[in-house]
């Protein structure tokens, strides 16, 4: 007779799409109820894309239905990570976080000229702010304005330089301050995935806020990341906070396509002099430590700062400039590393 034991190591030969453990081992199975003929497995699943999760959980039927005595296998939602909960997006094909874990290393401007060298590559990009303690997009972008929103509530997203913005920044004059408690934060972050009428997107770029709290679980528990890149500097105690963030995606399977070094050195223009200003080889390091490639070092420049400032960054406002060369290749090595996690995804799992 089939006991709970041998429900669970069934469970243990079972690998989700582009998961590297199996679905016990990853922290995906919550219970497991045996009683009658019937099977209830409660699940906790990552965010994940939709047949990757209907892969899994057909699975999980077959396997655990083969077992002696087993008449029907009732896979039902754990509670902290809906199955999918808003599901992909559906006007969106892929969606990436950009991530720091560590407050001022220049995450905000990363993705701002991220955002700008995938759509200077041909592609429709949006930009969600989702930092909203500290919202920098607007400025960097040169916009003031306050969103539309439609009778259907719908918001529009404000668009500048090819790029459809969103950001909490639209809503608040410059003296408010935002002081949210993470109920209110996790709302915003859902609202402004799933009320927001971005259109037909290749790419929706999220601003991670600093940290993994409250908005950076929501959004990686609401819909599906198509990945995430990391952004650190060189300095040690940037590293560890950086460990923390990537342990985070790790552990809700969102995969971690690189990580890009900021502020990796000052070029003094007039000695010609490079100058490792935040010390050397933290993004290396990093890299090395989890296996995944370094996209880039991007140097220490005024150029960036005042490009930002003035609200056009450096992509925009100096296309032909080194670094903004440097951040379309960076953006290449993206949209390649997305391509080869759907062919992951994509590949049938062969049960050993």
């Amino acid at each position: 007779m089939t006991t709970l034991d041998d429900i669970r190591e069934r469970l243990t030969e079972i690998r989700a799409p582009g998961i590297p453990r199996d679905i016990v081992a990853a922290g995906m199975v919550r219970g497991v109820g045996f009683d009658s003929g019937i099977v209830t497995i409660q699940l906790q699943p990552a965010a994940m894309p939709a047949p990757s999760l209907q892969a899994t959980l057909a699975e999980i039927r077959r396997a655990v239905g083969a077992l002696p005595g087993v008449q029907r296998v009732d896979v039902q939602n754990a509670g902290a990570s809906p199955l999918g909960d808003l599901g992909p997006l559906p006007s969106v094909r892929d969606i990436l976080a950009v991530s720091s874990t560590k407050g001022g290393v220049g995450k905000s401007t990363v993705a701002a000229n991220l955002a700008l060298a995938l759509a200077s590559l041909g592609r429709r990009v949006g930009l969600l702010d989702a930092d909203v303690y500290g919202p920098s997009l607007p400025m960097m972008f040169g916009l003031t304005g306050h969103p539309q929103v439609s009778e259907q509530k719908r918001i529009a997203p404000l668009e500048k330089y090819g790029v459809r913005l969103m950001s909490i920044g639209f809503f608040l004059d410059e003296s408010s301050p935002v002081i949210w408690r993470g109920p209110l934060v996790m709302g915003l972050v859902r609202q402004f995935l799933k009320d927001v009428d971005w259109g037909e997107l290749d790419v929706l770029i999220v601003d991670m806020p600093p940290g993994t709290g409250d908005a950076q679980l929501t959004l990686v528990q609401q819909v599906p990341l198509a990945g995430a890149v990391v952004v650190t500097t060189p300095q040690e105690v940037a590293t560890l906070d950086v460990q923390r963030g990537i342990a985070m995606f790790a552990k809700v399977n969102t995969p971690v396509l690189g990580v890009i070094e900021n502020m990796s050195y000052y070029h003094c223009p007039r000695c010609g002099r490079d100058d490792e200003v935040f010390g050397h080889g933290g993004g290396e390091r990093i890299a090395r430590a989890f296996g995944l490639p370094l996209l880039g070092r991007l140097p220490l420049l005024l150029e960036v700062r005042q490009a930002g400032d003035s609200g056009a960054p450096l992509v925009q406002a100096h296309p032909e400039h080194p670094v903004s060369r440097e951040f379309v290749r960076i953006g290449t090595q993206v949209l390649a590393a997305v391509e080869a996690e759907r062919a992951r995804d994509a590949a049938p799992t062969i049960i050993g």
